[in-house]
């Protein structure tokens, strides 16, 4: 009997463990977009963004945030890249939500982890809210 509770508490602390492993959260830190990926971005960005936000990531419009500096981490810092993803999908550009492919609004957000700093890795970023919401914005 103490045998079979043994090997009980045994599967369930695996299968406990097992479960964390999973939720455990990646980090922008580990290059979760390629450097590509963040050029695509970059195209898009001035073509669709810069207007507002600046060429340089710094807002030529009093209503637009900055995307970069303090103001960039301050807004992004410990998010998930679901949370920044859907917030730009559904409110960029001003007027035109959702106006990009998921893909496009992807690639941008590369371009701005960039730019700001964070490494490109080895694996291209994809608009899979399941994946996005285990990767969180960490900020050198």
């Amino acid at each position: 009997m103490k045998a079979r509770a043994a090997l009980a508490l045994a599967l369930l602390l695996h299968g406990s463990i097992l479960a964390q492993a999973q939720q455990a959260s990646r980090s922008t830190a580990e290059g979760v977009f390629t450097a590509e990926q963040a050029k695509n971005g970059e195209r898009a960005y001035q073509a669709r963004c810069a207007m507002c936000h600046g060429a340089d990531l710094h807002s030529t419009d009093p209503e637009a945030p900055d995307l970069t500096d303090s103001a960039f981490k301050f807004s992004w810092q410990d998010k998930t890249l679901a949370r920044r993803f859907e917030y730009i999908r559904a409110t960029m550009p001003f007027g035109q939500s959702r106006s990009l492919d998921d893909q496009t609004y992807v690639d941008i957000i590369a371009y701005i982890l960039q730019f700001n700093g964070l490494p490109a890795g080895k694996q291209t970023l994809t608009p899979d809210i399941d994946i996005l919401e285990k990767i969180v914005i960490a900020i050198p």
